[in-house]
Order: structure tokens, then C-alpha cells, then sequence
């Protein structure tokens, strides 16, 4: 039995939702998730993120990855904090928020064989 999955599911209200434009181009949000007297930050990449767009106070439930983050303020000092990357984000209302799914094309219909070009026959 494996027990090295990092997985966890939330559930809270959105704060301070942000769309940020990365130096990449990569599509990305940033929100917190006011959970109990918690607020947990979130991230979410990609398709999720340009799927998904909230406004502060919506109930939403998150399943993702917990990740540390570390960085340097300005004086220099060194922070540590987590972080949610998400990798789905329902709002509490009909589906969740999913990334669009590319589906393959339609397959064209059956043609049947061509006819051959025999003459008129009597029957």
C-alpha cells in the first residue's frame, strides 16, 4: 500500500481572487480560500485557470497538491508558506470548473463501395 499521494480537498469562500499574467504567457489565478479562521492560498495553471473565474465571498471546494514555497523579503529576510495547486475548482454550482477537453474530430460516415460500372443488366 502506497501512502505517498499528495492530495487534499477544501472547502471555504474566495478572497482576493487575482487572473495574473505570468513572463511566460502561461494563464494563471491566484486566490485565497477562507477555510474556518484559516486562509489558504491557491493557484491554479493553464486550462483550469482559464476556465475558471470567481468573484470574493463565492462558496468553492478545491482538490489539489500542497506545495512550500519559500522567498526573500526585501530586508532580506527568508519566509516560508504553502500553498493549494489546485487541480479542480468547483464553485458549488452545476459541474466544476474543468479545462476545455480537445476532442478528437468525428469520425466521417461509412461510404459504402462505389458502384461498379457494369451495364444494365435484366434483373
Amino acid at each position: 500500500m502506497s501512502y505517498d499521494k499528495n492530495e487534499c480537498n477544501f472547502t471555504g469562500k474566495v478572497d482576493r481572487f487575482e487572473i495574473i499574467a505570468t513572463k511566460t504567457g502561461t494563464p494563471m489565478i491566484k486566490f485565497f480560500l477562507a477555510c474556518g479562521k484559516e486562509r489558504l492560498a491557491v493557484v491554479a495553471f493553464k486550462s483550469l485557470a482559464d476556465a475558471t473565474r470567481l468573484i470574493d465571498g463565492d462558496p468553492v471546494s478545491i482538490t489539489g497538491a500542497i506545495q512550500t514555497t519559500c522567498w526573500e523579503t526585501n530586508a532580506g529576510e527568508k519566509r516560508y508558506g504553502i500553498q493549494i495547486i489546485a487541480t479542480r475548482i468547483n464553485d458549488n454550482e452545476q459541474e466544476p470548473f474543468t479545462p476545455a477537453v480537445k476532442q478528437a474530430p468525428a469520425a466521417a460516415p461509412a461510404r459504402s463501395a462505389a458502384p461498379l460500372n457494369q451495364p444494365d443488366l435484366p434483373f
